[in-house]
Formats: structure tokens, C-alpha cells, sequence
């Protein structure tokens, strides 16, 4: 019998290719759970869909009831820094009582499924430079309601382990990317503005933010295969950082951007894009990840990027 996996958040950028992973490279049957059906193709040809708000009590139970996951995957959650800040209650309320929902359904099907549940790096706030690159054992400290977010989402896995015994897997993942990525996110914004000026649609000028973060960015679709193998291998109520082990600059990306664009590109500084709260490095010890994902060849940054950019030049094509 196939193994099942339920995906919360699946209509969402991480979603959309975990699907497609699981029910292709692992022949998993995958149910995809979000707010309303994801754009046609892709997984959601084989994979079935339920429209489900994450903070609906009783349609949550419904749904694990009837389709009883062996594993669970729950990316459901506020993913943005920035609107974290516009909106932190609500930001909360969507990582407490959703999360709440989700493990007491699957405690009340009596099966023992893995609950993967996907937190962030952004957990561990600034870290010195002597403490890089930042271990799983490190203080959490975090800079943003987001961040905060993920630590109430992180601490209510761990409880649920121990206080009732579920198979919780928790993940610290740092920056990823990769094409299709909503353009919130930097690599993505910066890809589509550079897509847009070679289109013709806007002036060659893109406008950054803080350029001088160092971020440790994995492709998306290096993630995906990760999360299964932790889910599938790792230790239930242990944590795992998924990152590559290695930190660029946002200039460093930018540089890498515009190099492949067709236009000459100006860079100006957009005072509305600088957060208030922005943490200078970000670095992940991947080596408990990779004592159980192993050595699999990664795409290389340059590859990521490129792939974003020609993402972008296609939907601007077809738009």
C-alpha cells in the first residue's frame, strides 16, 4: 500500500514542489491542503487538493481523519518578515492555534505519523561572528514577530513529542530560492526586475534594499528532497538545520543577477525596502542534516539563479 503524506500550505511556493517530489520521485499519495485551489499543472495532476483554512478547527479534523497521512508535512504559516511586522497578532495566531490544529487532529486519528513541522533560521536572530556557523544548539533569539512565529511553532512541536508522544521532526531552514518563488523574497524580486527592464516594462534601474546581509541560500528543490529524508529518517522531537553551510552577501547575489541580464542594469537604494530590524549573517551547521541526507550533489548558486531569472523572462513572455 502507498505511503500517504498531507501537505499543509501546499498551494504555496515550498508546497507546490514537495508535491511534485513526493508524489513523483517517491511515489507517495499526497493530499494538498491551503486557502483556496493552487493555479492547474504541475503535482495537482496526480495529487489530490482540499480548499482548507489551517485555522478551521473542524475542517483540519475532517481531512485527517479521512485521509489518515503516514507523514505530514506542515508548511501552513504567515511567510513574510515584512508582513509579520504590519500584522504580528495575526502572525501569531496562524503559527499557535493552526499548529494546534493540525497535531490534535492527527493525535486523534490514533496513528503514529510523522508531523514535519517547518520552522527557520530566522529563529536564532544575531549571532557573532565567533559563533558562525550557527549549530541547532544555539540560543534562539529572534528579531521579528516572524521569527517569534516560528519559535512558539518550534517549542509546541517539541511539547507535542514530549507531552503526548507525536513523531515530530522540526526543520530550521534558511534562506531558499528558486523559479516561481513569490518576489517578497529577494532573490525573486531582484530577478523580476531584471526581467521586466530587459522586457521593456520598467526603467534598467533596480531598487535594493540592504545589500550588505549574508544569507546561506538553498534551491528549493534540494530543499524538498531534505525535508522527506528527515521526515522519512531523522529522529522524532529532534531539529535539523537545512542549509547549504555556506553564506553569500545580497550584493554578492545581485552582482551574480546582473551579469546575466541582456540590459544594463543601474542599482539604486530604496529607503522603503530597509527592514527594522535586519540581521547581519546567517550561516547554518548543515552537518546533522547531512549525517542523514548524505552527500547528493547540490545545484550551484550560479544555476539557482539563472533558473529564477529565465522563470521570469518566461512569465513575463506568456503574461
Amino acid at each position: 500500500m502507498r505511503k500517504k503524506a498531507l501537505i499543509t500550505g501546499a498551494g504555496g511556493f515550498v508546497g507546490r514542489y514537495l508535491a511534485e517530489y513526493l508524489s513523483g520521485e517517491e511515489g507517495l499519495e499526497v493530499l494538498g491542503l491551503d486557502l483556496k485551489q493552487p493555479r492547474p499543472g504541475g503535482p495537482w495532476e496526480r495529487c489530490d487538493f482540499g480548499e482548507c483554512d489551517i485555522m478551521d478547527r473542524e475542517r483540519v479534523f475532517s481531512y485527517v481523519e479521512s485521509f489518515r497521512p503516514d507523514y505530514v508535512f506542515h508548511l501552513a504559516a504567515q511567510s513574510s518578515v515584512s508582513r509579520s511586522w504590519e500584522d504580528p497578532l495575526s502572525t501569531y495566531h496562524i503559527a499557535l492555534v493552526g499548529q494546534c490544529n493540525l497535531c490534535d487532529a492527527v493525535r486523534a486519528t490514533g496513528k503514529e505519523a510523522v508531523i514535519h513541522v517547518a520552522c527557520s533560521a530566522e529563529e536564532y536572530g544575531t549571532v557573532r561572528a565567533e559563533e558562525l556557523p550557527i549549530s541547532e544548539d544555539h540560543p534562539l533569539q529572534p528579531a521579528s514577530p516572524y521569527a517569534l512565529s516560528k519559535v512558539i511553532q518550534d517549542y509546541h512541536a517539541l511539547f507535542c513529542h514530549r507531552a503526548f508522544g507525536l513523531r515530530t521532526i522540526r526543520t530550521r531552514t534558511f534562506n531558499l530560492t528558486g523559479p516561481g518563488q513569490s518576489p517578497q523574497f529577494v532573490v525573486s524580486d531582484f530577478a523580476r526586475q531584471i526581467a521586466e527592464a530587459e522586457a521593456g516594462k520598467r526603467e534598467p534601474v533596480i531598487r535594493v534594499g540592504n545589500l550588505e546581509a549574508r544569507r546561506d541560500f538553498s534551491d528549493v528543490r534540494d530543499l524538498v528532497r531534505a525535508y522527506w529524508v528527515l521526515a522519512s529518517r531523522g529522529e522524532a522531537g529532534e531539529v535539523y538545520n537545512v542549509c547549504s553551510g555556506k553564506d553569500h552577501s545580497i550584493k554578492e547575489i545581485l552582482d551574480m543577477l546582473v551579469s546575466m541580464s541582456r540590459v544594463p542594469i543601474q542599482v539604486e537604494v530604496d529607503p522603503g525596502r530597509l527592514r527594522e530590524v535586519d540581521i547581519p549573517v546567517l550561516k547554518g551547521d548543515n552537518g546533522r542534516m547531512l549525517a542523514l541526507v548524505g552527500s547528493t550533489p547540490i545545484r550551484p548558486l550560479e544555476e539557482t539563479l539563472a533558473d529564477v531569472l529565465e522563470w521570469w523572462r518566461a512569465e513575463l513572455a506568456g503574461a
